[in-house]
């Protein structure tokens, strides 16, 4: 077992390049402050060190894993913290650092979008294809390929509308088809824009017009307004609620076509349309 070792606070970096959760950081260091308040330190699970891969740095340390307990001793103003040092790389702190969050659940959508999309953007600089990079970074995280084709886009989405996915106000399914659908490359601020009021009128809707919502921003893409959408999804609702499958008898089904003629209508469809339509303004 690595040995715990009593380092200084002021020589840790707690901005660290390698440690995977980003959000929720006030809040989780809050908790901590009053955990150590009440309970003291955790010797049994410290945290986890490197030296600092930055020669020109300040400090001697960087986080790897545990900057909410550094961040909480940091404001709490203690001088020493238990912690454990590694000589790991970028990938191997950043594995573990992953490893660690994930197993806590305390990763947010917006945080594994994040680093998705900077691993795969690392690999495609290295002349990887677009589909190997993300093959690469399925495996470095232990998830589907499938999964990084969601998350990957998800890092353009604006900071309110990320909030809104992380506390599940705002489906993920909603959100990856708003940020894939809504960008445009060569106008960042007018797409952040869009977003935000795709996602204002989306959380309005029903879990039903909501796929037709997704469909319509595939379909429609970043140019329609949320009139275009709207109306997409209404036409989509009222199709669907429109068509009705009907078996005819065999033996019926020459009173149907007699019916019809009787009308002026040849169709099939068109006549079993009128036959259910007549007949429910009867009831």
């Amino acid at each position: 077992m690595d040995e715990v070792l009593d380092i200084q606070t002021a020589s840790i970096d707690p901005d660290s390049t390698v440690n995977v959760r980003k959000s929720q950081i006030e809040e989780s260091v809050e908790k901590v402050k009053a955990s150590i308040e009440q309970h003291g330190f955790w010797r049994t699970c410290p945290i986890i060190v490197r030296p600092h891969p930055d020669s020109s740095s300040q400090f001697q340390y960087e986080v790897v894993i545990g900057q909410c307990r550094l961040k909480a001793c940091l404001e709490l103003g203690h001088e020493t913290i238990p912690a454990v040092e590694q000589e790991i790389d970028d990938d191997a702190a950043i594995r573990q650092s992953w490893a660690e969050n994930e197993g806590r659940s305390n990763l947010t959508k917006s945080d594994k979008a994040y680093w998705v999309h900077r691993m795969v953007l690392r690999y495609t600089k290295e002349g990887k294809s677009l589909a190997e990079s993300r093959d690469i970074v399925a495996n470095f995280f232990g998830m589907s390929p499938q999964s990084v084709m969601n998350y990957d886009p998800l890092v353009a989405l604006p900071e309110e509308v990320a909030k809104r996915m992380d506390d599940a106000s705002l489906k993920v399914q909603d959100a990856i088809a708003i940020a894939k659908f809504s960008h445009y490359p060569v106008a960042p601020e007018r797409s952040r824009e869009i977003m935000k009021e795709r996602a204002d009128w989306i959380m309005t809707l029903g879990t039903d017009d909501s796929k037709r919502a997704r469909k319509a921003l595939k379909q429609l893409g970043p140019a329609a307004s949320i009139d275009d959408l709207q109306k997409a999804v209404h036409q989509s609702s009222t199709t669907e609620s429109g068509t009705v499958e009907v078996a005819i008898p065999q033996a019926l089904h020459g009173k149907l076509i007699e019916w019809g003629n009787e009308r002026g209508l040849t169709d099939e469809a068109t006549i079993i349309a009128h036959m259910i339509a007549e007949t429910l303004r009867s009831v």
